[in-house]
């Protein structure tokens, strides 16, 4: 019933989701102890087609915040007004092993390193920066209670795979710093599998926090030379896998090319911005060279992009398309970002409000929003839903699930408009 608490199964004690989900037996059937809102207790065996069948639907998980204060947090330069659940600061393994949720592993218990190890939960995705102790206390804002280098050491031990992750600051954990930082997490390697570097994000929003430096095209070209020789470096060691990777701003940043394919090894932090341009390359290629024919009418598509998105879709993808479908118009509608200001330049923190305002002269037949700047209900960074941009401008408003030549984006867009 509604309300209820399963704090058993079997011989197992429940304490959250995660307990049920490793001790919920795939087949055959569960002694399941519920405790009732009076506070009664019942137990009851149920087959597991029973139970599967029944739908359990359990509460939100109760995640453990984040106590640091890093001095380039995102969500302390959240401009204000936005819905609740953005403003959270999650630190908790649990949502590291279920969702790849990046964690500090700063606030992590004795029980709770022996909880990972005893069930095993890897890979976890762990926020680093760096390893010298007096960097870190200042990126982290606060002094560290543990040593990152023996806990990482202690879960690779107990064959617990890590995927890491550095904001760069420029100033403050670049230079030497990374280079020791990066050396220091290879010695991890392949326990500690990949690595990415981010460029720290600044918005408008950051009345009362700490000046930082953002990351110049020249710092970034640095930096993107400085990884293809270190990633040289890696794969003579590793047997070909890269190890470090960049993310996708410092390459669009610096006009740099960027890397093959083969050398994001099977994309291990695509959802950290890490070779999402190349993998989207590669799925338009591989679906133009799937399509056949023109379609019966003209097709104009606006694609709604932010700064980074334009350089990108400009350099690499427009070129093909017109190489190898001539009869596609696509119009590129790049959005200043009012909302977080013009120093955040990705697709994802595109407001719907900037988007009417950017697109309100197209002539294409329909317009695309990015698929990544929408969440898993369909909204907006502020709350706005495609069918209120439709009505705002008049024309279709499409989300593709991943690229704009699908065959249900292609059939919607067909029309008599031209660019």
């Amino acid at each position: 019933m509604e309300g209820d608490e399963i704090v058993g199964v079997d011989s197992h004690q429940i304490e959250d989701q995660l307990d049920l989900i490793f001790n919920l037996p795939e087949e055959g059937s569960a002694l399941f102890t519920v405790r009732r809102i009076g506070g009664e207790r019942v137990s009851r065996r149920l087959r597991v087609e029973t139970y599967e069948r029944a739908g359990l639907v359990l509460e939100e998980m109760r995640f453990e915040r984040c106590r640091s204060r890093c001095t380039f947090c995102f969500v302390e330069q959240m401009p204000p007004g936005l819905r609740p659940a953005l403003y959270d600061k999650d630190d908790d393994y649990r949502l590291s092993f279920l969702f790849g949720n990046f964690i500090t592993l700063n606030d992590v218990t004795e029980s709770d390193i022996r909880r990972i190890i005893d069930m095993h939960l890897s890979p976890l995705y762990i926020s680093v920066h760096a390893i010298d102790a007096d960097v870190r206390a200042r990126l982290f804002g606060r002094p560290m209670k543990l040593d990152i280098l023996e806990l990482m050491a202690e879960l690779a031990s107990n064959g617990i795979m890590m995927h890491a992750q550095i904001v760069l600051v420029p100033g403050v954990n670049d230079g030497e710093t990374l280079d020791e930082t990066v050396k220091g997490l290879f010695r991890f390697y392949p326990s500690c599998r990949s690595l990415a570097v981010v460029p720290v994000g600044l918005t408008a929003h950051r009345e009362g926090l700490a000046h930082l430096d953002s990351v110049t095209a020249g710092k970034a070209a640095d930096l993107v030379s400085w990884a293809g020789r270190s990633r040289e470096r890696f794969r003579k060691k590793t047997g070909g896998e890269s190890f470090l990777h960049l993310s996708d701003e410092f390459y669009l940043m610096s006009a740099e090319e960027l890397p093959a394919t083969e050398e994001y090894d099977d994309f291990p932090q695509i959802a950290n911005g890490i070779g999402m341009c190349r993998l989207f390359l590669d799925e338009i290629e591989s679906e133009m060279e799937g399509m056949s024919g023109k379609p019966d009418g003209d097709i104009s598509i606006a694609l709604v992009t932010g700064r980074l998105g334009e350089r990108f879709l400009g350099r690499y993808v427009l070129p093909a398309v017109e190489r190898s479908l001539p009869w596609m118009r696509i119009e590129l509608i790049t959005v200043e970002n009012r909302l977080f200001g013009d120093t955040v330049g990705v697709s994802g923190l595109i407001g719907g409000v900037d988007i009417i305002e950017a697109a309100g002269g197209t002539r294409a037949s329909c317009i695309l929003l990015p698929p990544n700047a929408l969440n898993h209900d369909g909204l907006l960074i502020d709350d706005m839903r495609p069918e209120e941009l439709e009505s705002a401008l008049g024309l279709p408003v499409l989300v593709p699930k991943s690229t704009f030549l699908e065959k249900n984006v292609i059939s919607a867009c067909e029309g008599k408009r031209t660019l």
